[in-house]
């Protein structure tokens, strides 16, 4: 795996994420994530670049999942800044239970889509039910993307 990708910093909103506006919880989640994640851009670098990507083509994968993500000039790491709600969060037109914000180096893209694809490896080999589980608190739903980006191995917290 890419030396950029084990060393991802990685951090789960420590609570339920409060229903929002799709741009209102993009810009929410570049605050937190600048905040959490020193050395991965400043927020409005953040947003403005997943916002951006967003408006054009919408992030929403699908099973309860949306990937926003932004590439910053002059980062070293990538970080994840993930965020979470059992009851559901509006995205655009569907709703999602899980928004895993990707931040990464503009210099190199390749770490978007491995991160990208071991998100969705993550999400696809897990059962709605599954899902709801890991999203009973942040320490479970870190744990097991942790693993899923980093490790290969099972995703199931």
């Amino acid at each position: 795996m890419d030396a950029q990708c084990e060393q991802l910093i990685l951090r789960v909103h420590p609570v339920a994420l409060k229903p929002m506006g799709r741009e209102q919880t993009l810009r929410y989640l570049a605050e937190q994530a600048a905040q959490q994640m020193p050395g991965c851009g400043t927020a409005q670098e953040i947003f403005d670049d997943a916002w951006k990507r967003e408006q054009s083509e919408s992030t929403c994968l699908g099973m309860d999942l949306s990937v926003p993500h932004a590439r910053v000039r002059g980062i070293t790491h990538a970080g994840l800044y993930a965020a979470f709600n059992r009851d559901g969060l509006p995205w655009g037109d569907q709703e999602v239970r899980v928004i895993t914000l990707l931040i990464v180096p503009w210099e190199n893209p390749e770490v978007h889509l491995r991160l990208l694809s071991g998100i969705t490896r993550w999400r696809r080999a897990l059962t709605s039910d599954g899902l709801m589980d890991l999203c009973e608190s942040a320490d479970k739903l870190e744990a097991s993307l942790r693993l899923a980006i980093t490790k290969k191995t099972p995703y199931a917290a």
